[in-house]
């Protein structure tokens, strides 16, 4: 499989594409960073000497930016078997009536519209490829409809992406391109855990939240990853954290308490 995934040169999308290599799969990274693209590139290329990985700068709110990934990719690849949409930022922990006008542009620019951007390059991309493809969309907080205060930008992007995914996966119903949803649940990422001089007084609660629910990177991407390579449909969603799994977890924690902090130093 050839495989192109946007915000990938740290977190999620860098575990993801760790884990196609792992299983045989050829790579594309991105990053609106270049140097972040060439050194992230270079070490997957010394890792994985014998696969098939490139690299291109890419800000998914520049429609010719995401074109030009798109070619790039097949250029490099030969073609786009799946391309995932991960590609995405945090408005802060700000109540919205005082978040700067710039963040809440640029967070509404990345995570919806720039989504959409890929979406539509990808599947006119996909539509000329025998073979098609498949196209998966990251869901975050406020997918499933839930709200809490100071994400409310970040998680109406999120619960428009659930929406838009479906349209998607109704207007492309029988087709040989598939868009589909990607939920990693809550993931142990620098955009979660603030650094140590930033956690305010809530911290200690939050941590015990993401003690109970969250997970690294590595535990999460190889589920990920495999349920990407099996899909078959559009509209099929690949989704770590379940209802089920959250409330065996709260189930479990009479017995014994989880900790994902120590182990990662954090």
């Amino acid at each position: 499989m050839n495989v192109v995934i946007t915000g990938s040169t740290q977190g999620i999308g860098r575990g993801l594409a760790h884990e196609f290599l792992r299983r045989g799969h050829d790579v594309m990274i991105s990053s609106r960073r270049p140097q972040a693209v060439d050194q992230v590139v270079s070490e997957l290329r010394e890792e994985w000497p014998d696969r098939n990985i490139g690299g291109r700068v890419c800000d998914v709110a520049d429609y010719g930016q995401v074109q030009n990934l798109w070619y790039r990719a097949v250029e490099i690849l030969g073609s786009v078997d799946i391309w995932v949409n991960n590609a995405g930022v945090e408005t802060g922990a700000d109540l919205f009536y005082k978040q700067e006008r710039e963040t809440i542009v640029r967070t509404v620019a990345t995570n919806l519209i720039g989504l959409m951007y890929c979406n539509q390059i990808a599947i006119n991309g996909m539509y000329r490829q025998e073979h098609g493809g498949k196209i998966f969309n990251m869901e975050g907080f406020g997918s499933n409809g839930m709200v809490r205060p100071r994400v409310s930008v970040y998680g109406s992007t999120k619960c428009a992406v659930r929406h838009f995914t479906k349209s998607m996966a109704l207007e492309l119903k029988g087709s040989k391109v598939k868009v589909c949803y990607l939920s990693p649940g809550i993931v142990i990422t620098d955009l979660l855990v603030p650094s140590p001089e930033k956690r305010g007084p809530g911290w200690e609660e939050s941590k015990k939240i993401l003690n109970l629910l969250a997970d690294t990177v590595e535990t999460v991407t190889p589920f990920l990853v495999e349920g990407m390579l099996h899909v078959k449909e559009g509209g099929e969603a690949v989704r770590w954290l379940t209802p089920q799994k959250v409330m065996k977890r709260k189930f479990m924690s009479y017995f014994k308490k989880r900790d994902i902090f120590t182990p990662l130093g954090l």
